[in-house]
């Protein structure tokens, strides 16, 4: 009787697993090809002359550490000069408010001189503290000197705390997963850094170094957080089926929208220092990986959620599977739309705060093209989404539930035979 439920259940599941070990089979073959095909070249990188002059992340940046704060000096014409002791002033100095911060050079050519800066309280500015880190950058001069101005704030040190403490966390409540997720992730950026973005600078086709970069990341992190099971493998499978769908999606609605993309600051200096590459085809790639991790996230419930109810009810069918995981997934869906609009909103955040205060009308301001840029990119997010749930769900139905061992009474192992 054991053996005719192991043939008979074989029999039933196989053909499907077969065929989703199939498709992964030809998805990591395609990856690894386009992989070696789109691989950049950084001689292929066309770059404007004026990037190297005029693009402030080109600036050499030295450390600093604040160590007076106080209102004199302001006229001193070694402000942003590096001194040993300390600026000179002017026997002129009239009456000018400004905070003055001297600063202790600590890195570069410069340390161990000293240099200050002066703001004047403007929104903005930034409000300096004795004891404050910061990083300050390094110009030359017209008369072949250095000039130092305010760059940003250290945070190496306090980066390290709350990844630390974030390493910490997920490791205490999500176990050895949780250490495997962030692990995935620092993959997953070594990724995008490694090859998308080299790609995109060296002006390959933008939907195919988004497909290919997506398939490479989901192929390699999902096996190593979440293992090498049919519930992985299944929501797998969903998720290149989706991120495909995206792609699709995400060029249909670019292109039937005339969306350009111009009105983020940062395209238009695309523009001038990367004249090879697209603005729609970056924009393109954006929204195809902005979807990944959430659609990872619901591939992987729909299909834990197949395996649980299956442990569950031994004798459901796939259809009944589906069914009661549909349940789960709808209510997932509506949550995530929530998540994906409520995050490109926040993000937007200052771009809507000044529309909102612009004398247009609203169909006007909804229909330019940085806001419907933003709408698009939710909408997408959201649909691929929304098709991602039943297409997983239908994968993990038929292959997840396996025939796995179960003691029986008599206690001699046997396979369970599922319908």
């Amino acid at each position: 009787m054991a053996k005719h439920a192991v043939s008979e259940s074989t029999t039933q599941r196989s053909p499907w697993r077969i065929g989703l070990l199939t498709f992964l089979i030809s998805s990591v073959i395609a990856t690894a090809v386009g992989l070696f095909v789109l691989w950049p070249d950084a001689d292929e990188v066309v770059i404007s002359e004026d990037f190297a002059q005029t693009f402030s992340g080109n600036y050499e940046q030295v450390d600093g550490t604040i160590t007076l704060v106080d209102g004199a000096a302001c006229n001193s014409p070694d402000t942003g000069r590096a001194f040993s002791d300390s600026p000179s002033v002017p026997l002129d100095t009239g009456t000018v408010d400004c905070i003055r911060a001297l600063v202790d050079i600590t890195s570069g050519d410069s340390a161990g001189m000293k240099t200050q800066l002066v703001t004047y309280g403007q929104p903005g500015e930034p409000v300096f503290e004795v004891g404050d880190k910061i990083r300050l950058v390094q110009t030359p001069a017209v008369d072949g000197s250095t000039m130092f101005t305010f760059a940003d704030y250290q945070r190496g040190t306090s980066l390290m705390v709350w990844g630390l403490i974030l390493i910490v966390a997920m490791g205490a409540f999500a176990a050895w997963r949780g250490v495997r997720a962030l692990f995935g992730l620092v993959l997953t950026l070594g990724i995008v850094a490694a090859f998308l973005l080299p790609g995109l600078a060296s002006g390959h086709d933008a939907m195919w170094l988004a497909l290919t970069c997506g398939a490479a990341i989901l192929i390699i992190v999902v096996p190593i957080v979440h293992g090498l099971n049919w519930k992985s493998a299944a929501a797998l499978a969903g998720t290149l089926v989706a991120l495909v769908l995206s792609a699709v999606l995400s060029w249909l609605s670019i292109n039937s929208t005339n969306l350009r993309g111009l009105g983020d600051e940062n395209h238009l200096k695309i523009i001038n220092y990367l004249p090879e590459v697209s603005i729609s085809g970056l924009l393109l790639a954006s929204f195809i990986i902005g979807t990944l991790g959430v659609l990872n996230d619901v591939t992987i419930s729909q299909a834990s959620t197949i395996n649980e109810l299956a442990e569950i009810d031994e004798d459901a069918t796939p259809w009944r599977l589906f069914t009661g995981a549909m349940t789960v997934g709808r209510d997932h869906i509506s949550s995530m739309i929530y998540t994906l609009v409520l995050g490109y909103t926040g993000a937007a955040l200052p771009l809507l705060l000044l529309l909102s205060l612009a004398e247009r009308p609203l169909l006007q301001t909804l229909t330019s093209d940085v806001m419907a840029g933003e709408l698009l990119r939710s909408g997408v997010g959201a649909l691929t989404l929304t098709l991602a749930v039943p297409i997983t769900t239908l994968i993990a139905a038929w292959t997840v539930p396996g025939d796995e061992p179960h003691p029986p009474s008599d206690g001699k192992p046997r396979l369970v035979h599922r319908h």
